[in-house]
């Protein structure tokens, strides 16, 4: 039982870390401007504003940045029947839309 507690602590360490170092690499705010330009509150929600179909308040607390990169450049990888079209961004972009998304705990 002691060992399942200290992976879980273990995975959760290594989860907050891959977050910290996303949010280290982008600028919250930069990302929420990436955000609006994108249009993403056509589908998404975030703080009481967009699509309510497809909230991502919290995403930062439940996936990993790694994950959420991977929504955001190959949707299909994460689920097969999405309708999300795969983004094409810079590196800066997308490091600032980590940086943002990542901060919504």
């Amino acid at each position: 039982m002691k060992r399942l507690i200290w992976l879980a602590l273990a995975a959760s360490l290594v989860v907050a870390f891959a977050i910290a170092t996303a949010a280290a690499d982008g600028d919250i705010e930069k990302g929420k401007a990436v955000y609006e330009a994108q249009k993403c509150k056509m589908c998404h929600f975030v703080a009481g504003v967009g699509n309510k179909k497809y909230p991502l308040d919290g995403v930062g607390g439940k996936l990993s940045a790694d994950d959420i990169k991977k929504w955001i450049v190959t949707p299909k990888e994460m689920k097969k029947e999405t309708t999300m079209k795969a983004y094409k961004l810079s590196d800066e972009d997308l490091d600032n839309l980590l940086a943002y998304m990542a901060s919504l705990k």
